[in-house]
């Protein structure tokens, strides 16, 4: 029968129709049992030796082992495994329950039974002989060690010492587990004593007598308040939350439901009650009003699985020393004489005895894996292949000599800074690099530059009280741009200075001095965008550097490897910045103490047309516009007014232009023999109104710029360049080898603390192995499994 139909309702308790087969297994695989007693318990021993040779058990045993052997990988915390948990609030009978399925006795003692999960596997065995292997399940991360504890039991009377010790050992962690086999540990006084631990007791019987079954019994939740309570609903919860667990949950009919703390989580939990197996105990605390509101407890707190109900060992049996059989006996005799139960249990047989709740349990557990396999196939699958992708992306464990391993680190880290500055580095796709960045810093250098270049104005003294703009000669492109700087050096000014300042020259003469002094005035201000220029680029290759230092050494942090690199390459870094520094006030020094060039027609040629631009200014005459091509002329009409010119061919009538004043002009001059003129050099020819030497110093002065301004502007990007990113690249494998001393004695031990793997890291890389190792064993159950 599948789990969906043992969910009836019919079959439980409160269930307002009478059954006696709700529950059977399919008896076409199964043996039909010798007897079934009122309480549903079939004779024992011919029930397991019909049943656990048919070939449905043997099928079903070997689901529950391959459940019980996943549980033992710990892939339960990667997966959704199917499970069953037993839950139950304190003294509800729990422990009596987990007696009655498994056969052995457990510790009842306060404070150890209740301090940890522990899980139990139930083999069927042909073997004829009994046997019982207690072991301690170590979480650790997603994986689980499994540890043996002691030898193999074949007495189930010795197995209740020996979970009372594998659950102290769990208790006091920092102690070795063998030390508890002896209960020598009732004597220790070391070690810290744990509330409770998430690992687990582990045992593993086997026998003839045995139903196949695998479970999880969780500490029973506490009613009262105590500093343990959350401890332990957390640990619940954790487990029951898992959607693939199958929910046993125990309730006494001692005390009222909503009293009882575990059903309120549970509920909580699954509230449709579809994942949820209710086990009443204690019905012979009931009287006549009670127990009829028991029995119909799915009426008000529905499982979809309905209720069973079991006649436990009471304390007082306990303390007798009552063995299994009798515990049967007894329940059965009082099924059948106790007059609130015994109808319920005729009419619910199926439903009443520890025997058909560990076979309903078992058959679910072992359907819902066959279920759940080709699920469970495929998330083990995955989960490897992500486990393995995440230890390839993990930094290559060290393997190789430590020095060896330093040197290959900054051999790495040196190619990758010099790709860095050629500009072919990954983080200059990633982001804007280096060589970006330079770029942007010399082009901000270079408008800075441009941008004290001397202003003139020449314009006449009405024309500038006039607030007229007059225009000036673009830097670069010698276009031109009108400007309103009320800090332009007027002409007159000019005049003035030049007048002032002879001395002993001829007449029409005027000092050098003067020209030096307008030079200069704009040389001086070229050391601010100069260094600032510098400094920008500094501070973003400092920058760069320091993001490819953490890439290359940022793991080893832990052992000061990082720290080492860092000291040496900051240290470098100002040498060399100091050096640079040096180098680039030289190279401010040659321009703003010296006027010198060779450059004398590139002088001459600007000196000429800032000559005529300034000579125009003052005649508020506009230069002639460009004549425009006769493409471009024929397509805008400019020659619809043009006369027809006669060729001496008299076939052939074209259109021709009016003649332009300037060029006719300067084609009557180089008709005269001035072959050389230029329409830029007829300005020259206007009248100065004697301010010629004001027009000479100005055009001189500002023609010299030019000159200055192109070499320097390519000078300083190139000493940054050299002085400071070529330098510090030649030197720097060099100089961490040596700052470092790898070469040196004692190299390797202190180059075997600087590698040493950070905490984090190893302990990353240790879980991921762990995981993938638990992986690996699920992976290889699930294919022998077929």
């Amino acid at each position: 029968m599948s789990a969906a139909g043992l969910g009836s309702s019919e079959s439980s308790p409160g269930s307002p129709h009478t059954h006696t087969s709700d529950f059977s297994f399919d008896r076409s695989r199964a043996a039909t049992p010798e007897r079934t007693d009122v309480a549903g318990h079939h004779t024992r021993h011919s029930r397991t030796k019909s049943f656990g040779t048919s070939a449905y058990a043997r099928d079903r045993r070997a689901l529950l082992k391959l459940l019980a052997e996943l549980h033992g990988t710990g892939i339960q915390n990667l997966l959704n495994l199917p499970q069953i948990a037993v839950v139950g609030s304190q003294s509800v009978g729990k422990s009596s329950l987990i007696e009655s399925i498994s056969g052995i006795k457990l510790p009842r003692e306060s404070g150890t039974c209740t301090r940890c999960p522990m899980e139990c596997r139930l083999e069927y065995s042909d073997s004829g002989s009994w046997t019982c292997r207690v072991s301690l399940r170590i979480q650790d991360g997603d994986s689980a060690e499994e540890v043996p504890f002691g030898d193999v039991l074949t007495n189930p009377d010795d197995v209740e010492r020996r979970i009372r010790q594998a659950q102290r050992a769990l208790l006091r962690p920092s102690l070795e587990p063998h030390t508890f086999l002896d209960d020598s540990d009732l004597n220790l006084r070391g070690g810290h004593i744990l509330s409770f631990t998430d690992n687990c007791v582990c045992v593993h019987i086997r026998g003839p007598d045995v139903t196949d079954l695998h479970f999880y019994d969780l500490p029973g939740i506490l009613g009262q308040n105590t500093s343990d309570i959350d401890l332990v609903r957390s640990m619940v919860k954790r487990y029951i939350s898992r959607p693939g667990c199958i929910i046993l949950l125990v309730v006494s009919c001692e005390t009222d439901f909503e009293n009882q703390v575990a059903g309120r989580l549970v509920r909580d939990v699954d509230p449709t009650g579809e994942r949820t197996v209710g086990v009443l105990t204690k019905p012979d605390k009931t009287d006549a009003e009670s127990a009829p509101k028991w029995q119909r407890i799915n009426d008000v707190y529905r499982l979809q699985t309905g209720w069973f109900v079991l006649k436990l060992p009471d304390s007082k049996e306990l303390r007798e020393g009552i063995n299994a059989d009798a515990a049967r006996e007894r329940a059965n005799a009082f099924f059948q004489a106790n007059e609130h139960w015994h109808a319920y249990a005729q009419n619910n047989a199926s439903r009443v005895g520890t025997a058909n709740l560990t076979e309903y349990l078992a058959q679910r557990l072992s359907e819902q894996l066959r279920e759940s396999l080709p699920r469970i196939r495929e998330a083990v699958q995955k989960a490897l292949i992500d486990t393995i992708s995440e230890l390839v992306s993990m930094p290559p464990e060290l393997k190789n000599d430590p020095t060896a391993e330093v040197f290959a680190r900054i051999t790495s880290f040196a190619q990758d800074v010099s790709r860095h500055i050629r500009g072919t580095s990954q983080l200059q796709i990633d982001r804007q690099g280096l060589v970006q960045r330079l770029y942007a810093a010399f082009r901000r250098f270079k408008t800075g530059i441009r941008a004290t270049a001397p202003k003139f104005d020449a314009r006449n003294e009405s024309a500038a009280a006039g607030g007229v703009d007059f225009t000036e000669l673009d830097s670069d492109d010698g276009e031109e741009l009108r400007s309103s700087d009320d800090s332009a050096v007027k002409v007159a000014d000019v005049m003035r200075v030049a007048t002032e300042a002879r001395t002993r020259e001829l007449p029409g003469n005027y000092p050098f001095s003067v020209k030096a002094y307008y030079i200069f005035r704009f040389l001086k201000m070229w050391e601010g965008p100069t260094f600032d220029c510098f400094e920008v680029a500094f501070k973003g290759f400092v920058e760069d550097l320091a993001i490819l230092i953490d890439e290359h050494f940022g793991l080893y942090v832990n052992g000061g490897l990082l720290s080492q690199v860092q000291t040496v390459v900051n240290s470098q870094l100002q040498a060399c910045a100091a050096d640079a520094r040096i180098v680039l006030r030289m190279e401010m020094l040659k321009e703003t103490e010296s006027i010198y060039t060779q450059n004398e027609h590139y002088l001459e040629a600007y000196k000429a047309k800032f000559l005529g631009h300034y000579k125009q200014v003052r005649m508020k005459q506009p230069p002639p516009p460009p004549r425009p091509s006769s493409v471009e002329a024929s397509r805008s009409g400019i020659y619809d007014d043009y006369e027809p010119v006669i060729y001496n061919d008299p076939y052939q009538h074209v259109r021709s232009p009016q003649v332009d004043p300037t060029d006719a002009a300067v084609r009557a001059l180089q008709a005269a023999g001035y072959t050389h003129v230029k329409s830029t050099d007829l300005p020259k020819l206007l009248p100065s109104h004697g301010l010629d030497p004001a027009f000479d110093i100005m055009a001189e002065v500002r023609a010299y710029f030019q000159v200055a301004y192109k070499r320097y502007i390519d000078a300083v990007p190139l000493c940054i360049e050299q002085a400071l990113i070529r330098k510090f690249e030649k030197q720097l494998s060099a100089s961490l080898v040596n700052d470092l001393g790898l070469f040196k004695p004692g190299a390797r031990t202190k180059c075997a603390i600087w590698v040493r793997e950070p905490p984090i890291v190893a302990e990353q890389r240790r879980e991921l192995l762990a995981r993938k190792e638990t992986l690996e064993e699920a992976q290889s159950l699930l294919v022998q499994f077929g």
